[in-house]
């Protein structure tokens, strides 16, 4: 993967973030299919001998990590018995999945800047 390559696949990560965050709804198998491309991609930039060491650092960086239980926020008790448990079990999941995709979107087209200013 050259650096040209490198540049084009970041976009095509940060549209798929946009594009599944879009519709506000998140589900298994739309994390699913970008946890495949996140390591499709991470196996191109390891295997790569044309994109500098300076560039990996950069992209090393980033956290890919998609589960959205390490980024949970507080729930707040009424709200879980306003809509009952499960029904707002499932709102704050969706709410942090959401979060989640945003936050890796936003990253991922910092670093796009970054590379592109290097």
């Amino acid at each position: 993967m050259n650096e040209e390559k490198l540049f084009k696949y970041l976009s095509f990560l940060q549209a798929e973030c946009s594009r599944h965050n879009y519709d506000g709804h998140i589900n298994e198998d739309e994390i699913n299919q970008l946890n495949i491309e996140i390591h499709r991609f991470k196996t191109y930039v390891i295997e790569s001998e044309f994109i500098s060491d300076s560039f990996k650092q950069e992209i090393y960086k980033v956290d890919f990590n998609l589960d959205e239980t390490r980024h949970n926020h507080p729930k707040p008790n009424f709200i879980l018995r306003l809509f009952g448990w499960s029904q707002g079990n499932r709102h704050f999941e969706q709410e942090n999945r959401k979060h989640r995709f945003q936050k890796l979107s936003n990253d991922l087209e910092n670093l796009e800047f970054k590379l592109k200013a290097m």
